[in-house]
């Protein structure tokens, strides 16, 4: 089916849309986290050595701070809000996402993440983007499926921007959103993709690389590492699944999710006066990791401090990305697995450990495998080389994936 004059127009205005939301939001975000932990850009410090360096004290009180505005923020926004809608029920056509309400959710998002709660910043700019596209299509006489396009365009190039990642970000929009890889579909979130970023980086922002260190040599043996390591992910990742899932259920217009809040990220505080670098989306992990600047003993308590941060953040009710946090998860735990296979089976490099286990367990955790592979390629600038194991790693902890989970299916039918 060929677009018509009105879509590839509506196209473009959502590119340039989500560009100048991605780029308000990263200002935003930077803005918050140099004033809360008393930086500046002059500085030329990265959030996770600015959290470093200031006393545990320092770190412990902003995040009774978070727990305040994130619990006030939340239960007044559900209680008197038009209603939070899902990405994924906008583009399916079920809810519509109201304008304002999903602006001030995803700032809010922005705001906590900046003072420094565990979950990621990407889910802002594509709820925004969705939520402003959703808003402006409904003044045009478009059909059905040309809107669901539009809506999933816009929350994909609200990723691209923020990430500065083009081609994974409209891999996403296909593989998660959309679910269909028709030429029609996929030449609209490139292009959408596309123009955000080019907007956010004449924005203000740049062509940022995310991750700026060299790229982890690649060493030997590890093509059996990573067969090895994939199977090891996929158990992590089941497992993160189940703890997740145990978490009570509270209405999140209910006053009690105020106290609950302030209690829950006061516990992330007080791990992240030993563990500074679990505060944040988990970038200041994955820049240890990735350049084995860390002990495997020190992982370990990332990973774990991490992932009950994460679950802590959730229980609160609070909304923000899981995208880095999983790379984070990931790319400490193969830290831990790496260092025992390199004493008891062959010595590997960690920082290639490190970067595969981050990839593995996005994938796997968000189910965007294809889009998990290219997307960390596009932050790093690293070397298509690191496919191959990328590869080996991938499809390893699908396979074991869905085997432990039809076990668990079959476990639960007896």
């Amino acid at each position: 089916m060929a677009f018509d004059k009105r879509v590839i127009g509506l196209i473009i205005i959502v590119g340039f849309i989500a560009g100048l939301i991605g780029a308000f939001y990263t200002h935003l975000l930077h803005g918050i986290q140099q004033f809360v932990y008393n930086y500046s850009a002059a500085d030329h410090l990265s959030f996770g050595a600015a959290v470093a360096r200031v006393s545990p004290l320092e770190r412990l009180i902003p995040l009774v701070i978070c727990g305040v505005v994130g619990g006030v923020g939340w239960f007044l926004i559900h209680r008197y809000g038009k209603g939070v809608v899902d990405i994924k029920a906008a583009v399916s056509g079920k809810m519509d996402m109201h304008p304002i309400t999903t602006l001030l959710h995803a700032t809010l998002q922005i705001i906590t993440v900046g003072i420094g709660s565990p979950l990621g910043r990407e889910v802002a700019p594509r709820e925004a983007s969705a939520g402003i596209t959703t808003f402006l299509v409904d003044y045009f006489d478009i059909k059905k499926e040309d809107r669901q396009l539009l809506i999933a365009c816009a929350a994909g190039a609200g990723l691209a921007a923020v990430y500065n990642s083009p081609l994974s970000a409209a891999i996403f929009t296909l593989e998660t959103l959309l679910l269909t890889w028709n030429v029609r579909a996929m030449s609209a979130a490139l292009v959408c993709c596309g123009l955000a970023t080019f907007v956010t980086r004449q924005a203000g922002v740049g062509d940022v690389i995310q991750y700026t260190m060299a790229q982890p040599s690649l060493g030997s043996h590890y093509v059996e590492f990573s067969i090895a390591l994939g199977a090891i992910v996929a158990v992590g990742v089941v497992l993160f699944n189940i703890t997740q899932s145990k978490l009570p259920s509270i209405h999140r217009s209910s006053p009690v999710m105020i106290p609950i809040s302030i209690v829950a990220f006061t516990l992330v505080g007080v791990m992240a006066m030993y563990f500074p670098e679990i505060l944040g989306n988990g970038k200041a992990g994955n820049e240890l990791t990735f350049t084995n600047d860390i002990t495997w003993t020190y992982a370990l308590g990332l990973f774990g401090t991490k992932w009950v941060a994460v679950l802590l953040a959730l229980a609160a009710g609070a909304y923000g990305g899981r995208i880095t946090p999983s790379m984070m998860l990931g790319s400490t735990l193969a830290i831990v697995f790496g260092t025992i296979w390199s004493i008891a089976v062959a010595p590997i490099s960690l920082g290639m450990a490190a970067f595969i286990g981050a990839v593995a367990f996005l994938g796997l955790a968000q189910k965007m495998p294809m889009t998990s592979c290219v997307f960390m390629l596009e932050l790093s600038r690293f070397s298509v080389e690191m496919l191959f194991p990328i590869a080996l790693t991938m499809g390893t902890a699908l396979m074991v994936e869905q085997i432990i989970q039809s076990k668990l299916k079959s476990d639960k039918k007896q």
